[in-house]
Parts: structure tokens; sequence; C-alpha cells
């Protein structure tokens, strides 16, 4: 086993262990902000940034600085973290430790040295901080929870741009839903040297293709990194329920439940919807297409009984009315022909 695959396994064994205590760490020692920048650069140029830390444990703490880039790791968005022999996180400086007392926050400068020769295109590194001392040099690995911030640099220069579209479609090719949320996924390629965000607009039309209603595309802001694959994954919902929701367990406590939300989130009928993105520094236009069928059976029944009991009621009511006016004329009737006989007597 060589030393760099060594390194290499140790800061992903730091990586898992800091987002395995994430929440806990980030509540009970240290919260960073911003947690991610993207900025652009040239060759040779020194780029100056900020972060900010604050200690959220009620204790005095030392927090130490580490780098590590990274990579795309699947199709999730999740970054893998690696240590370069000469790249982003080799260009960053910070100072390698910070002392805060309880509740206290510092804003610590942050000095990117892009060399002369620096690749153009992306490059990706991360600024953790934890409460492990990083020992010799700041790229040393410290097994620990951390918390850190992205640094997305773009270098300027002749960069490939190259990827596209791949696939768009509702979650598992589903077609019949009942109510919403309709999820949709579609997955985006990078074949270039520097990252895309995509932008754009998922579309809703129905059968006669005038459109409904809207949502984002790409409501993270995410990006797909060079030489890779990012699915992203949407919901087309109007009024969530709530995260505390418990769906009753009475069946009829449930109908209604369902119907209620359905009525909430009104969809009928077939859909198209239409996936439309915008990517690159030349703006480039993609769409493709996706077929649904919303069905909310139960608030159909719900409207059905209504539009029953309105109806043979209000055909009863309408009877009711009808003999009443019949009968007050005919009394105004027999009244009249009272007073004119009581006249020629």
């Amino acid at each position: 086993m060589n030393i760099r695959f060594t390194k290499r396994m140790l800061i992903q064994i730091a990586v898992i262990s800091g987002v395995f205590f994430f929440s806990t760490f980030r509540a009970e020692a240290i919260s960073v902000s911003p947690p991610r920048i993207e900025i652009k650069g040239n060759p040779g140029e020194t780029i100056q940034q900020e972060m900010t830390l604050t200690n959220d444990t009620d204790a005095n703490q030392i927090f130490y600085s580490s780098f590590a880039n990274f990579e795309a790791q699947g199709e999730s968005g999740n970054p893998s973290f690696v240590e370069s022999k000469e790249d982003l996180d080799k260009w960053i400086s910070v100072q390698e430790s910070v002392a805060l007392p309880p509740g206290g926050s510092v804003i610590v400068p942050v000095l990117i040295n892009i060399p002369q020769n620096a690749t153009p295109g992306g490059h990706f590194a991360a600024i953790f901080w934890g409460t492990n001392p990083t020992g010799t040099g700041a790229s040393a690995v410290s097994i620990g929870a951390k918390v850190g911030m992205l640094i997305l640099l773009s270098v300027s220069g002749d960069v490939k741009e190259a990827g596209g579209l791949i696939s768009f479609d509702t979650l598992d090719n589903k077609v019949f839903y009942n109510t919403l949320p309709v999820s949709f996924t579609y997955r985006f390629k990078n074949d270039g040297g520097d990252r895309i965000k995509p932008v754009g607009k998922i579309r809703m039309h129905d059968l006669l293709y005038i459109p409904e209603d809207s949502i984002d595309a790409n409501p993270t802001n995410g990006n797909i990194l060079p030489n890779s694959t990012r699915r992203f994954d949407i919901d087309w919902v109007k009024n969530p329920r709530s995260n505390d929701f418990i769906s009753p367990d009475n069946k009829i406590e449930k109908f209604f439940s369902d119907a209620l939300y359905q009525w909430q989130n009104y969809a009928f009928g077939p859909y198209f919807a239409k996936l439309s993105l915008e990517y690159g520094t030349n703006s480039i236009h993609t769409s493709k297409y996706a077929f649904f069928f919303v069905f909310p059976w139960q608030l159909l029944i719900c409207l059905l009984v209504i539009f029953i009991v309105i109806f043979f009621g209000g055909k009863r009511l309408i009877k009711r009315y009808n003999r009443y006016i019949i009968q007050k004329a005919h009394d105004s009737l027999n009244v009249s022909v009272n007073k004119s006989s009581n006249v020629q007597e």
C-alpha cells in the first residue's frame, strides 16, 4: 500500500467521520459561513476571501484548519475528498488555528494564490475546521469530525465545454399518480474542463398544451463537476404536508385526509412536463419531455357525492318552491274571486 493511497484513505475516513457526526458537531462545536463560494481568477492572481467561524459550545475551543481537494462521487453531487500533489488545496492559505470563547465568532481571511502555470478550468477544494490538531503541515489529516467550506474556483483560459442532458422522466418512470407530489429526475453529463450549473424550469402543460404550473429545475444551485454525471431529483407539489404529519390509522379518516390533501394540491388529467435548461458560457439550451397522469380518486368521489346531494336536493327544493308558488297564486285567485262576489251582492 503506497503512501498516497494511505493518505487518500485517511482523508476519506476523516470526511466520512465528519459527515456522520456533522449535525451533532455543527450544533455543539463550530459553524462555518458561507458553506460554499464560487469564484473566478486568472493565472498568477491572488484572490482574497473571508469565512466566519462560530464556536457553538459553552467552552473555550481551539479549531485547527486543514485542506483537501474534492471530486465528484457518483451521481448524487456529494464530494469525494482527495489530497493533490499541486492543486487548489495547495494554493490556499489560512491561519493554522483559531481560539474562540463560548459563542464567539471570528472572520478568517482566506488567500488563494493561483500559480502562473495553473490549468484553465475548474479547481475544487475544501477548507476544514476541527478540534483535532492537524499535525505537521496544513494539509495533514486528523481523524475526527470536521466542518468545511467548499471552494469552487474557475481559472480563466481556453476551457473545453462539452456535455449535456442525458435523460428526463418521472421517478422510476411512473405514469399514474393519485395526487401530488410528482417526482421528476434528470441526469446531466459534463465532459468539459469546468463545472456546469444548469438553470431552467420544469413546466407542466395540460392535454391542450396550456401551461398550468412550473418549478425550478435546479433549486439547490447544484454544479456538475468535470468528467462526471449528476442526477437531479425535483418534486412538483403545491402545498406539501408538514414534516410531522402522521397518516390516520382509521380508513375513513385517512380517506378524507387524502381527499383534503388532493384538494389543496389539485391536479387532474394527463400532463406533459417540459424540462428546459440553459448552461455554459455560451448559454446552450436543451429540453426534454415527460408524460404522466393524475387521477385524485378520493377527491373525485367526494365531489361526486356533493354534486349528487346538490342535484337531487336542489330538484326537491325547486319542486317544493314551485308548489308553494302555485298554491300562493291559487290562494290569491280565490281571494280575488271572493271579493268580486261580495261587490256584486
